[in-house]
Order: C-alpha cells, then sequence, then structure tokens
C-alpha cells in the first residue's frame, strides 16, 4: 500500500462532526509507536525509504523499528562506476542504474539492514567492464566492503535461499558467509573476481587460488554448489551431500 492510501484510509475513517481547524498541524510520530508501527507494517518499501528521506525523526524511527523491507530478490551487478540494481518485493519487481554513494546510503542500507523475511536471492556480482577495468575492481571492492559493514549492523543473520557473489579470495567468502544463516541456505555459486594482469591469460588453471569451503558442512539443505575460478581445498566428503556439485577439486581425498 502507498504512503498516500494509508494515509487517506486513516483520515477518511475519523467521525463526520470532526473538524479540522485551518492551521492545525499533525505529525505522524506523535501518534502512539504501536500505531506508527502498524502503519509501517502495511507500507512498501518505497513509501518507508521515501518516508525516510522526509526529516531526522522518520529517519531514526525507522532505523530503530526496523520495519521488514519484505523483499524477496536482490541483485546487484557492478558494471564500471555504476551499480545496477534489480530488486523484486511481492508483484513489485523495479531496477536502476545508481552511483555508488546512492546505492549503499539509499538502497542497501535501508534494504538489508531491515529485511528479516527469507530472500530468495541476493546476487553481488562484478561485470568486467574491459573499458574501465581498475574503476570496476575498485568500485565492487568498495560495495562488498560496505555490503559486510550493513551485515555486521544488523542484529540477526541474513536468511537467503540462493547467494551469487563475486569473492577474491577466501577471506572476502568467510566474512559473507559469517552474517548469512547457512541453514536456510538451498543454492551457493562462487566466482572469482579477476585481477587486471589475468585478463590476458587465457589459461584456465586456478590451482594457486585455493578455497577452504569446510564451513558447508553446516549447510545441510545446500542442493546446488558452483564454484568457478578456484580450486577447492576441501576433503571431498565435506561436499557429497550436495547433490548438484560442479567444482574443481585440488586432490579428491575422503
Amino acid at each position: 500500500m502507498s504512503l498516500f492510501n494509508i494515509f487517506s484510509c486513516c483520515l477518511s475513517s475519523r467521525p463526520k462532526y470532526y473538524k479540522w481547524k485551518r492551521n492545525q498541524k499533525v505529525f505522524l510520530l506523535d501518534m502512539p509507536d504501536v500505531v506508527t508501527i502498524e502503519i509501517l507494517k502495511n507500507l512498501d518499501f518505497e513509501s518507508i525509504r521515501k518516508l525516510r528521506k522526509v526529516c531526522h525523526a522518520f529517519r531514526d524511527f525507522i532505523d530503530c523499528v526496523k520495519p521488514d523491507s519484505n523483499s524477496k530478490s536482490i541483485y546487484l551487478k557492478v558494471i564500471g562506476n555504476f551499480i545496477v540494481i534489480y530488486t523484486t518485493i511481492p508483484s513489485t519487481p523495479s531496477s536502476t542504474n545508481d552511483s555508488f554513494d546512492l546505492c549503499i546510503d539509499d538502497f542497501l542500507w535501508t534494504r538489508l539492514k531491515h529485511q528479516k523475511s527469507l530472500l530468495d536471492e541476493l546476487s553481488v556480482i562484478n561485470k568486467l567492464d574491459f573499458y574501465n577495468i581498475l574503476k570496476n575492481v575498485q568500485t565492487f571492492e568498495k560495495m562488498f566492503d560496505r555490503l559486510i559493514n550493513v551485515l555486521e549492523s544488523r542484529d540477526r543473520l541474513l536468511k537467503v535461499k540462493s547467494l551469487m557473489i563475486s569473492v577474491h579470495g577466501q577471506d572476502q567468502l568467510m566474512q559473507l558467509l559469517r552474517h548469512i544463516d547457512l541453514k536456510m541456505l538451498k543454492r551457493l555459486e562462487v566466482f572469482r573476481l579477476l585481477e587486471i594482469e589475468e585478463l590476458s591469460d587465457n589459461g584456465d588453471d586456478n590451482s594457486e587460488f585455493v578455497l577452504n569451503l569446510d564451513i558447508l558442512k553446516e549447510c545441510e539443505n545446500l542442493e546446488k554448489l558452483h564454484v568457478k575460478g578456484f580450486s577447492i581445498s576441501s576433503p571431498f566428503r565435506m561436499l557429497t551431500h550436495i547433490p548438484n556439485l560442479k567444482v574443481n577439486m585440488q586432490t579428491i581425498w575422503q
């Protein structure tokens, strides 16, 4: 429900004999917190996003109450100096092409920080821009760091079914997975973030880029694991419970 509609409903429900004074000022936050919270529950994310921009009082209240953004999928793709965003909430897909600061302050923070329900998919991918390679990688790394900051600010693990992520290596992957509810995870796809000097190398030897995925033994419901650009050092027995498996093992041992 939009912000305008929810307030229209509230106003129309007043008794007919109630007359507004010409200069009377009415402020949403003057109402009891329980009423304001119930109103927020009926607003879509875009309305909450706009309401948060109205003033510091609204922003602080929304950040304190943390209404569920009810997102179903979030896709972030870095191209050059820009971040392409595609997100869905029930019956409301949307997309935009935002600068870095706008993406973080106006999107990532409010949407992911307040996400309480289960996400169908979270995708954070680097789309290589051959005309602006250095800026492309730098922008992705900045976004990844801010993504971790947002996840660290939450008071709960992020519940997500499908996770697609570009990373440099083990440290970044572990940073992210520590904030994910692994028992909810069903699909995981990991891609290595290429270094500039690798672009002219046509070889597929990933032996020097290694991931230890022992942490996935906690993923009881994991149905799909695809890893590209890395070799896996974990014992094969750690992964045998995953039906759809596409990885490069350093050595198959139990």
